[in-house]
């Protein structure tokens, strides 16, 4: 999330899947039922989840620190997926049939028009030129039916080819190689009687981009396609900061479609942009020999837009995609702050599809469509506690027949009604009627549900209970939610199940989901889903706990369904509990364990005999993060109890927990491994870090704080330390040592040069000199085995190092430094000197 993109971590509107980065818009309309999917070379898949969606899940291992990227089209009624990445092994194409069953209808459908066949066919090379090319991805149509073709684009280097009909083209070529800027090169083309090569001159291509007039902002994210007629497109290109190139073109019918996100200069995951800009722009039919668009920020849409964090300050990340009616859309973002605020710019009149990821985008809530009028609009609010189940856009629970179909995966929505999942939570499920268990499962995750046997036909009351527990490191509320419906079904051809849902609003709340100390007003309201007649559905009670619902204070409810709650003063957080009921015989009994945060400091944990020892980050060294992506390391602890150990985690963070500076999430959950019956040890591992997106700051080089959790085996006990080790996060550093001159006549003079670099953090690449610090020069004689120091220096300005000795015989000189809090070790090679 072809057509070819670059894609940043995304998700699906409706449905998603771990490591989830990419969704394609297939088929316009309302919700169809697809179970086709592929394996991509990359370890990736794709899937066709819906008649809108196509899911691109990435395999971590090949996406690394930076966006994954993937090219993506729709050609010959079918969609192609191909990673880009570094290896070409891993470039295998997967393709999938791009037709839909209505399962309301029966209706099959089809988002694209096939080939047709002709007679005779002239084999055309397509050749990239002048290019170091990878990756790359051809398509070509017929320019008078728009007919496409299917191009092998899995040979190696930039050259391919196809048999086409005698015709006029249009071709496009994408060249999109890893953390390199990416091309969309076109050519028009007539194929007669004979083979011909067409060339693509990447020389030819000019910089496309959508810029403003705020001279501090920078290109965050892009996608970059073209569009012709009948709904084939070829792209995407783009991705993060990376530039895109195109041919100038002029062909009637066929436009180029960009969709850029601008933020502050310098803005990262850890530090985010206050400020965002959502822009779109076409150039329809012809692409100008300078395709740039500027805008002015006085022209566009402007919102405030608030995001509360999840009990906790944590990263985020807000995506978007246009809506142009193309078959596909692709979504792209940036990092926006979290219990704070983002002033968003938009193209006005353009309507986006919006997601927003907390932590490492496990946590996700769906937004709905927006399309802003120029000027200024009214704001909203995302992610506000209670953290709460919201019935999904396409509905929940169903009966078919004689069966159920069980699986409410929106657990953690948030006040104004978007749903979420979040990827690590776990869900059980039991269905009973009249002391019989008809289903009952346990440890799923939040896309699978499960099916019960058959069911009797005739009306009946049953009782659905689900409980869902999750403890991650992004989030301190809603770690467990308990649902227990009652409902009348019969037997029918297929209905939504007739559950009863709520809403809870908890007024006074900051923007990590705290209250002071005080009164909170709680407004709560109840309706029963897919119902053929009104239905009077009302809340019957609320009540409170302040330890994680162990004892409970019944509230007074208003007609209306509000209460008030005088949060103590003791209270690290409050759980809420609510019940409803229906005159229909429906009921609902909703416990969400911290629902929301008090004012009593949040402080280490534990519950039974659960213990965690032996914390060890990076293997008991500093973590050294240079100035690349793809970088990791590992850290582990040993958990016990005597009922075994069901699971255990742990994260670092630099500045205070609630509210810290920067965050290192490992890639995902922590593996636990079982020693014996009552021990474990638990390994997370911390990869894909980019230091510039991570972190984007110099001053988070220091001491961190390694938080740690591990829960018991009985359900029961569980131990959370939030301080549990500190480790070392510093600087890569390099030093650089050279004698001369070389040979030395003995007693002569000896100067040796060098200089102390180390990794910079606030920018894409590059060691900057590290001055004002103190470097041993040592020296090994020949046959000698070990360095004796001979001086200490001090590094001037630049970080340059240089100074004299007198030579007396033959050996190898280098420099030492021994390292900083913020800033790792280095030793130069030895340098040998011959002494005549």
């Amino acid at each position: 999330m072809t057509a070819s993109v670059l894609l940043a971590p995304m998700a699906s509107a409706t449905d998603a899947e771990p490591g989830t980065v990419g969704v394609v818009s297939a088929v316009p309309g309302p919700a169809h039922r697809l179970a086709s999917s592929a394996e991509l070379g990359d370890g990736g898949r794709v899937e066709l989840v819906d008649g809108r969606n196509v899911r691109v899940t990435a395999d971590p291992e090949s996406s690394g620190g930076r966006p994954a990227r993937y090219t993506i089209a729709a050609t010959n009624g079918t969609l192609s997926v191909r990673p880009t990445t570094k290896s070409a092994a891993d470039r295998t194409t997967a393709r999938l049939p791009l037709t839909a069953t209505d399962t309301r209808t029966g209706t099959t459908l089809s988002g694209l028009t096939t080939q047709s066949a002709t007679a005779s066919t002239y084999t055309v090379k397509l050749s990239i030129t002048n290019a170091d090319v990878i990756s790359k991805l051809f398509y070509v149509w017929n320019r008078k039916t728009w007919t496409s073709y299917a191009v092998n684009s899995d040979t190696a280097g930039g050259t391919s080819s196809v048999k086409l009909p005698p015709g006029d083209y249009f071709s496009v070529a994408l060249h999109s190689d890893w953390m390199k800027p990416s091309y969309l090169l076109t050519r028009t083309f007539t194929v007669g009687s004979a083979a011909t090569t067409v060339t693509f001159d990447q020389r030819a291509a000019k910089e496309t981009a959508i810029r403003t007039d705020d001279t501090g902002a920078a290109r965050e994210s892009s996608a970059v396609w073209i569009a012709v007629p009948g709904g084939g497109l070829a792209g995407f290109a783009g991705a993060g900061p990376d530039k895109v190139y195109v041919t100038p073109f002029s062909v009637p019918g066929v436009s180029l479609r960009l969709h850029e996100v601008l933020g502050k200069k310098g803005a990262s995951a850890s530090v985010p942009s206050t400020y965002r800009y959502d822009l779109t722009h076409s150039f329809d039919s012809t692409v100008p020999t300078s395709p740039v668009k500027t805008v002015r920020t006085s022209d566009l849409a402007k919102t405030v837009t608030k995001v509360d964090a999840p009990g906790t300050r944590t990263t985020a990340l807000l995506q978007s995609a246009p809506s142009l009616g193309e078959w596909t859309g692709v979504f792209i973002g940036s990092s926006v702050p979290t219990a704070g605020s983002v002033t968003e710019y938009a193209t006005p009149g353009i309507t986006y599809n919006r997601i927003l990821d907390y932590g490492p985008s496990d946590l996700r809530l769906n937004l709905p469509d927006r399309t802003l009028p120029a000027g200024t609009s009214a704001g909203e609010v995302l992610g506000a506690a209670p953290l709460q189940p919201v019935r999904g856009q396409w509905g929940g629970s169903q009966r078919s027949l004689d069966k159920m179909s069980l699986r409410e995966p929106d657990t953690f929505g948030d006040t104004a009604g978007h749903p979420a999942n979040d990827l690590r939570a776990t869900y059980a499920y039991k269905l009973t009627s009249d002391g019989v268990t008809y289903a009952q499962a346990s440890g799923l995750d939040s896309f699978h549900g499960l099916t019960s046997s058959s069911l009797p036909s005739s009306e009946r009351t049953y009782t659905l209970d689900q409980t869902v527990h999750r403890r991650v490191p992004y989030s301190r509320l809603s770690t467990d939610v308990h649902n227990e419906w009652t409902f009348r079904s019969g037997y029918a051809s297929r209905m939504e199940l007739p559950l009863i849902d709520t809403q809870l609003k908890v007024s006074g709340l900051d923007g990590l989901g705290r209250a002071a100390v005080g009164t909170v007003r709680v407004d709560a309201s109840a309706s029963t889903r897919n119902t053929a007649t009104e239905v009077n559905t009302r809340v019957t009670g609320l009540a409170y706990s302040t330890d994680d619902g162990a004892n409970w204070t019944d509230l007074t409810v208003a007609a209306d369904g509000s209460a008030t709650l005088d949060v103590p003063a003791t209270a690290s957080f409050i759980t809420l509990r609510v019940t409803a009921a229906d005159d229909q015989g429906g009921s609902l009994r909703r416990t969400i364990v911290r629902a929301f945060g008090g004012p009593a400091p949040q402080s280490d944990e534990a519950v039974g005999a659960t213990r965690i020892s032996n914390i060890v980050v990076n293997g008991g060294k500093p973590v050294e993060l240079t100035d690349q992506p793809l970088q990791e390391f590992t850290a582990k602890f040993t958990a016990t109890d005597p009922s075994g150990i069901a699971s255990g985690d742990m994260y670092l963070y630099r500045g205070s927990y609630t509210t810290p500076d920067a965050v290192l999430y490992g890639a995902w959950p922590a593996t636990c491994t079982k020693v014996d019956a009552t021990t474990s040890t638990c390994e997370a591992q911390f990869a894909y870090i980019q230091p510039r997106w991570t972190l984007g700051r110099n001053a988070f080089a220091g001491v961190w704080k390694a938080a740690a959790w591990a829960e018991a085996a009985d359900g029961t006990g569980y131990v959370d330390l939030h301080a549990a080790k500190s480790a070392s996060v510093v600087r890569d550093a390099r030093v650089t040592a050279n004698a001369s001159p070389e040979p030395v006549a003995k007693g002569k003079t000896l100067t040796i040069t060098g200089k102390l670099s180390r990794a910079g953090w606030e920018t894409l690449g590059g060691y900057h000199g590290y001055a004002g610090q103190k470097v041993k020069l040592q020296f090994r004689k020949t046959g000698a085995s070990g360095y004796t120091t001979v001086k200490t220096i001090s590094t001037s300005s630049t970080g340059g190092l240089n100074t004299t000795v007198t030579a007396s015989t033959d050996g190898y000189w280098r420099y030492v430094f021994t390292g900083t809090s913020t800033t790792a070790a280095a030793t130069s090679p030895g340098d040998f000197v011959d002494v005549r």
